[in-house]
This record gives C-alpha cells, structure tokens and sequence, in this order.
C-alpha cells in the first residue's frame, strides 16, 4: 500500500465507492463531497450522485435528513447512508456465495497437453481437489459525528481479519499549517497509525496544500520496512478557465529507521484534470508519472501514452 494513500484507504471499506479522483491528487477531502467516505456525517446537506465507470453513488437531502444508496459490487445487496448534520451513518450488506471445490490435475511431469484428459496419472500424480471457498455474509459499519470541534470517522467490516479505521480532524493554528489529523487503521496483522498537519492557502485562481507527517506501521513487506516514516506533501490546483483545473501533487516518504543499504525515502507525483459543465463536473488523474507527459506533452496529451486518464469520477449536482 502506498503511504501517500493511507488515511484515503482507511476510509475505503466496503461501501464506500466515491474513488476521490480529485482529492487524491490535492491530498485533502475537506470541503469535497468525498469527506463522507471518511466522516460519515458530512454527507448532510448534499445533492450529487456519482460515479467511476464500474459503481454508482447518489446523496440528498429531504427535510432534515440527507439519505444515500450506492452500489457496484458483485456481492453487493445493500448500501445507504444517512446524515443529520450533527451525526452520520453508512450501512453496508454483502453475500459472497463463496466458490465451489475444483478438481485439478497434477502436472508433475510437465506434459501439458494431457492433463486433464481423462487419464490424470498420465502427467503427474492424479487428481487433487481444490478447497471449497464457503460463502460469506458481511456488513460495513461507519459512523461520523463532530466532537468537540473535532471531525470524528469510525469504520469497520465484519469479515475475519476485516479492516477497521479510525480517523479524526481538528483545527490547529501552527506556522503553515491549519488543521490537524490523526488516522488508524488495522487489517489483519497490518496496522498504521498517521498523525500529519496541513495547511491549505487561498491565492485567488490557485489553491497551495502544504503537509507533514509521520506515519507507524508494521508492515514489514513494504519499501521501508514497516518503521516510521516522516511525510511530505505539496499540492496545487490552478484554475485555467472558468470550466478546467490543473491538479499536480508531490508526495515524499522518508524512512527514520532505514538499514545499512537500504532504501532511504521513496517519493511520487500526481496530476489531474477537473472540468465543470455547470451542474456535471469531471476529475480525471491524468497521469502517476510527471516524466512523460513534461518530456513530451504534446505526444501525450494526444493519448500516445498508457496512463492519460486512467482513474475518472463522473458527478452529478442538483
């Protein structure tokens, strides 16, 4: 799992489908629609539906209540949401029907074309079965409220080892920065806890995010190890024209407890693109990596490339 991903991941359990084709470039969901999938009682007073190409997502208000449904999923039965304003819920329901036992034939002997010809002892060892999957009810739970001026997520699934995240955010007035958050996530025998800072100015047609960090796991299979890691964030979202933004964002991990030859840091870039027809808006990330489209623009924006829009949220706003 990429570090520049973590407190986003830990919101994505389940139901929760809005995939924060902008936010993930920017590095913050305050103020986005996409907030919701962290703290659940920000979905209030909000009419969009969305969706990715493979989901779909739809939130309104009525009265003194917003609802939501989404879905997209193959064991998907029911998602919804509800928000008051000062409280939010998101349930979740999903039925896997597991997978059946499969007899598979032993190739030993390499022979290939004779397996599973009828005479399984012809190429190996015989037959062996495949263990039956057995099906599997579940349910995503999170719930969002704000305490103490303190935006405050908690998510978890019902499956075995399922994951289970823990979010809050607060505002804080230190140098650059204006908001303070702390993340926790658990997965199995995978644990992260992130505590960052960032700050976001306002400089007229443009936005700058600036942020820091430093994140714990133990995850011992990722780049660093599973030690702690300080964090580095920069972002810009540059308004073009009235109906497009530039998005371009700049994330760098550095390792506290690297080994004798080991990897010291890792970094990554991001761009996107969001235009606004009005009451349709559309995030698309254009590219993970800045080399080839700066080296080349011209070829790539002309989709001479394998990364141009990659990821895309279509929204709709009433």
């Amino acid at each position: 799992m990429k570090l520049r991903n973590i407190l986003i991941t830990a919101a994505a359990v389940g139901m929760m489908f809005a995939s924060m084709d902008r936010t993930s470039v920017v590095g913050y969901t305050e103020g986005d629609y996409a907030d919701m999938n962290t703290f659940a009682h920000k979905a209030w007073n909000t009419n969009t539906a969305w969706t990715s190409g493979t989901n779909f997502n739809a939130v309104w208000t009525d009265g003194a209540s917003t609802w939501g449904f989404s879905g997209g999923d193959e064991a998907d039965l029911v998602n919804m949401r509800w928000s008051n304003d000062t409280y939010g819920l998101s349930v979740g329901l999903n039925m896997d029907s597991g997978t059946a036992a499969i007899a598979e034939v032993a190739d030993s002997n390499n022979c290939g074309g004779a397996e599973g010809s009828g005479d399984p002892g012809a190429c190996g060892d015989g037959v062996t079965a495949a263990a039956e999957v057995a099906g599997e009810t579940t349910f995503d739970f999170a719930f969002g409220m704000n305490v103490m001026n303190w935006d405050v997520g908690f998510a978890m699934n019902t499956m075995e080892d399922g994951p289970m995240a823990l979010n809050a955010r607060g505002k804080c007035g230190f140098w650059a920065f204006d908001t303070f958050t702390v993340g926790y996530e658990s997965a199995g025998d995978y644990t992260v806890m992130d505590f960052g800072m960032y700050g976001v100015q306002d400089w007229g047609s443009a936005k700058g995010y600036f942020g820091m960090g430093v994140t714990m796991d133990d995850n011992e299979s990722a780049w660093h190890g599973g030690e702690m890691t300080i964090n580095t964030s920069f972002s810009v979202e540059s308004t073009l024209t009235d109906w497009c933004d530039l998005r371009i964002g700049y994330n760098k991990y550095f390792n506290m407890a690297a080994e004798v030859g080991g990897q010291e840091s890792s970094d990554a870039y991001s761009a996107g693109l969001g235009f606004n027809y009005g009451s349709v808006q559309l995030d698309m990330i254009i590219t993970d990596n800045l080399d080839d489209m700066v080296s080349n623009p011209l070829s790539f924006v002309n989709g001479r490339n394998s990364e141009l829009a990659t990821q895309w949220t279509l929204s709709y706003t009433w």
